[in-house]
């Protein structure tokens, strides 16, 4: 089994910056951290996404949208190719 250590640093790594940034935002820095532990990549696009609390919510620009649409794709193509890059490793181990 490959060392699994690298990705619990990066996904703890990611949960802290979206702590920081939830706290620019004037969110709660911890409730955001152990949400990001569970959410990794989309916490940080709710995060981005949502207004700050007392800010008047204003209708996305088309800029926007297609940024949001491209981390969407980027987000379901990474699943996606985790999956099946998973499906391959557990197919393609044969004997001892």
């Amino acid at each position: 089994m490959p060392d699994q250590s690298g990705y619990a640093v990066g996904w703890g790594s990611l949960a802290l910056i979206n702590a920081g940034l939830a706290q620019g935002k004037g969110r709660s820095g911890l409730a955001w951290f152990l949400i990001s532990l569970l959410l990794g990549p989309l916490a940080t696009l709710l995060i981005v996404v949502l207004p700050a609390p007392g800010v008047e919510a204003r209708p996305l620009r088309r800029s926007e949208w297609a940024v949001l649409g491209v981390i969407l794709v980027a987000l379901v193509v990474i699943a996606v190719v985790g999956l099946l890059g998973m499906s391959v490793r557990g197919a393609s181990v044969v004997g001892g």
